[in-house]
């Protein structure tokens, strides 16, 4: 399973000159407990924790003569930043994580940000129930071509889709549909023959 699968999207960032106050107001709004800091080009340069904040705030308020500016994220974010593409398999993110001791990893390309994905997002890719994700998938099928039009099933994210011609015009669609589903790391468009009580 990818990243792309698994992350946040769109990320709330801040810039280089957003105040300490914003950004704990941004943290406490948007739920996330870190902030990606971009530059003018919307590029990441760095990143601020909740704890960053706090601890700046405080610093703020216990002295006010040696602090004459109010602090911004710029003055205390963490830089460089450690950052995956959106194809890094979660195996390396959670590996990345525990390493660093991070709490959260940007998801980039080209320096943009796709996205970020957090520990509790890797918690929840780890305590999805195949038979949860097949459901959901089944359902959105449902939804888009009617009840019992294609049969699902979900085996270690891997999703097998019964019932799509090699030539079906909608097959790239159904795919498309089945991917965006949290859990799911690949789709297969197995023969009908091998279908679940196929003949």
């Amino acid at each position: 399973m990818q990243a792309r699968h698994v992350m946040s999207s769109p990320v709330t960032t801040v810039d280089r000159s957003t105040s300490v106050d914003e950004c704990l107001q941004l943290v406490g709004s948007s739920g996330f407990t870190v902030l990606p800091v971009v530059d003018e080009r919307k590029h990441l340069v760095g990143i601020v924790s909740e704890g960053d904040l706090l601890r700046a705030r405080f610093r703020e308020l216990g002295g006010a003569d040696s602090q004459p500016d109010e602090m911004t994220a710029g003055d205390v974010m963490a830089s460089p930043v450690v950052a995956m593409t959106a194809d890094a398999e979660v195996s390396e993110l959670a590996s990345a994580m525990l390493r660093s001791r991070l709490r959260c990893i940007p998801i980039v390309h080209d320096h943009d940000i796709l996205g970020i994905v957090t520990r509790p997002d890797l918690i929840a890719v780890l305590t999805t129930d195949d038979a949860q994700v097949a459901k959901e998938v089944q359902h959105r099928l449902d939804v888009y071509g009617g009840a019992g039009r294609w049969r699902v099933d979900v085996a270690h994210g891997s999703a097998s889709i019964f019932g799509v011609t090699p030539d079906d015009p909608e097959r790239n669609v159904i795919a498309a549909l089945a991917d965006t589903v949290p859990g799911i790391a690949e789709v297969h468009f197995p023969p009908e023959s091998t279908s679940p009580g196929g003949r």
